[in-house]
């Protein structure tokens, strides 16, 4: 029986956009992407048949889980069985640095993928109402040292971290440089225009990775060299935001096949692939 995994690349503040991904997950053979969008709203509102417009621009919201299941639902017939999120998530409230950041932390360090440090402010507000409507959903959150679920049926919501999850996927002794917004600190020495395409070149590598596990990843993603080549760098910010979803999501998938490993305790957890 097939499964679906939901990916959300959490945006911190109501005002950014937040990218979203849909992906099954067959009993055999390569998963398939059902949907990507680079917001909330992008992911509810388009046609099943619609492919994202990159020259628009995208809105921040904040979150609607209920909605996001309900579309979930109606591409499937079923709701997801793990929703992974790339954002502080759990009990209680986040107010600073937890075990699972410290430990996560000290795993990557020496590979430049350190968590960020959340704080009451942010993501604050945005993860408990994420946490609050997937519990209510009946989502099930999972700590670090949680037992084996006794009903594998039960759909979870875990915390993630792309950064070294990418690492993990592309085997790489650092996190990859593929944040538009770093671009001048990646590569201090380029030009304008070369450091755009080293941006654009390692967003690709994780297009054309994720392609090789996900069935769907290149012709919902153009490469990104081609928005290079057409002027629309701006819009290179929700296709980042898109691939992330889609890590997430397969993230979600890598947990649903017993391939992940928990960071944290009792009360934090951020589940990442093994470790290869």
């Amino acid at each position: 029986m097939a499964q679906f995994a939901l990916g959300i690349d959490a945006a911190w503040t109501a005002h950014h956009p937040a990218g979203v991904a849909l992906i099954k997950i067959p009993a055999r053979g390569p998963s398939q992407l059902i949907r990507v969008a680079r917001s909330y709203e992008e992911f509810c509102n388009f046609a099943h048949d619609k492919k994202i417009d990159w020259v628009t621009n995208v809105h921040g919201s904040l979150p609607n889980i209920p909605e996001l299941l309900a579309v979930c639902k109606k591409l499937t017939g079923t709701l997801p069985n793990v929703v992974a999120l790339d954002i502080p998530l759990g009990p209680q409230p986040i107010t600073g640095r937890r075990a699972a950041d410290r430990m996560v932390t000290k795993a990557y360090i020496t590979r430049k993928a350190g968590t960020h440090s959340p704080t009451a402010q942010r993501p604050g507000p945005i993860s408990r109402r994420l946490f609050e409507q997937l519990t209510e959903s009946g989502f099930k959150w999972l700590p670090a040292i949680a037992a084996p679920l006794q009903n594998k049926n039960t759909p979870v919501c875990l915390e993630v971290y792309p950064h070294p999850a990418i690492i993990e996927l592309l085997n790489l002794t650092e996190r990859l440089q593929y944040k538009i917004s770093k671009r001048q600190k990646y590569w201090p020495a380029l030009t304008r225009e070369a450091r755009r395409v080293a941006v654009a070149r390692n967003l690709n590598r994780l297009r054309l990775a994720l392609a090789k596990r996900i069935n769907g990843v290149t012709t919902w993603l153009p490469a990104a060299p081609a928005l290079i080549k057409k002027k629309q760098l701006a819009r290179l910010k929700g296709y980042e935001d898109a691939l992330d979803a889609i890590v997430c999501a397969w993230i979600g998938g890598e947990f649903l096949a017993a391939n992940c490993v928990a960071y944290g305790d009792s009360a934090s957890a951020i589940w990442l692939p093994r470790p290869q």
